[in-house]
């Protein structure tokens, strides 16, 4: 398990450096010079912002996963019907499969997301369901304490979703 947290790693970065590369290029290629022989450049840069419909399929596709379908193949249809980033959706995945073994994920999922999950895993597992989720929180929650981040929105989240059980 800790290869995958390595593996997810490498990949996030390499993929953060060929964005990078991509968008340094297109700078190169739009620089234009002004009437006074300066050089400007136009900065594009677009991040999306997760949406429910985002969420909600890699909720879908999380189960998926949890049910043995590969993860890189999954990750890459999400990628092709969300214009989501691949290695956004590979972290979304296995935070949803996390939840539903009860076990730790590690990479940051925003807070919606995990809302949204708990919501979703307590409407279609019940109670048990929603307390491995809660239980996989927990440990992700431990994790990034040691890790010297902040978390008290997660364990309000946690503490909540305690009280539907």
């Amino acid at each position: 398990m800790q290869y995958e947290t390595i593996i997810l790693e490498l990949l996030s970065r390499i993929q953060k450096l060929e964005d990078e590369m991509a968008l340094l290029k297109q700078e190169q290629d739009k620089k234009s010079v002004s009437s006074n022989d300066e050089i400007s450049y136009e900065k594009e840069i677009s991040y999306k912002k997760m949406t429910n419909e985002m969420l909600e399929i890699c909720y879908q596709y999380g189960k998926k996963m949890h049910n043995g379908e590969n993860a890189n193949t999954l990750a890459a249809n999400i990628a092709k019907k969300t214009q989501m980033n691949r290695n956004s959706c590979i972290i979304y995945l296995y935070a949803v499969s996390a939840m539903l073994d009860g076990t730790i994920y590690k990479r940051a999922i925003s807070a919606k997301a995990i809302q949204k999950y708990f919501d979703n895993i307590f409407h279609e597992y019940g109670t048990e369901g929603l307390r491995k989720a809660i239980h996989a929180t927990r440990l992700h929650i431990n994790y990034r304490k040691e890790c010297g981040h902040t978390v008290d929105s997660l364990e309000e989240l946690c503490d909540k979703a305690e009280m539907k059980i």
